[in-house]
């Protein structure tokens, strides 16, 4: 049995990953995390990182091997009932599929990660504020220590005057 290959992006657009293994999945996740914390903390944000932001991992359709999963299966049951009505029930399934412990492992998944690397962090789930704010924190820190840096680099240059 070959693993499942995911997919996910933000709106119809944007794409995070294509076909990719879970752990894989997992990494351009966080990396499109840090990297919209970043954007926000210098105000050079997409739409796509504010949603992710807001809405945290709901702001992102995950398909496996081409199905689109569903955390909600209420509204999963909801959408295939519409599709028995007008006779695309297969159609439906073959495009989509409920699936909240997928979603219920990648929240944890993160999470775990996040530890990792230092950071506590709630759920994911529903929005990402709590691990944007730390990852502004700390851009706005390594920012600040990168420009005390430079400036102190400039005024030994100058005071050793012209060579």
């Amino acid at each position: 049995m070959t693993k499942p290959l995911y997919a996910a992006r933000i709106g119809e657009s944007h794409r995070l990953a294509d076909d990719v293994s879970y752990a894989a999945l997992l990494n351009r996740i966080m990396e499109f995390t840090i990297r919209a914390a970043l954007a926000r903390s210098v105000d050079e944000c997409d739409w796509e990182h504010d949603l992710l932001r807001r809405r945290g991992l709901g702001a992102i359709q995950i398909f496996r091997n081409g199905k689109a999963i569903w955390a909600d299966t209420a509204a999963f049951e909801q959408e295939l009932a519409e599709a028995r009505r007008e006779r695309i029930e297969e159609r439906f399934r073959e495009a989509n599929e409920a699936d909240p412990a997928l979603c219920l492992r990648l929240d944890e998944d993160l999470r775990a990660r996040w530890r990792a690397a230092g950071y506590e962090t709630p759920s994911v789930a529903n929005d990402m504020k709590k691990i944007f704010t730390e990852l502004e924190r700390e851009a706005a820190e390594c920012a600040e220590a990168a420009r005390e840096s430079l400036v102190g680099e400039l005024l030994r240059e100058l005071s050793a005057g012209p060579s």
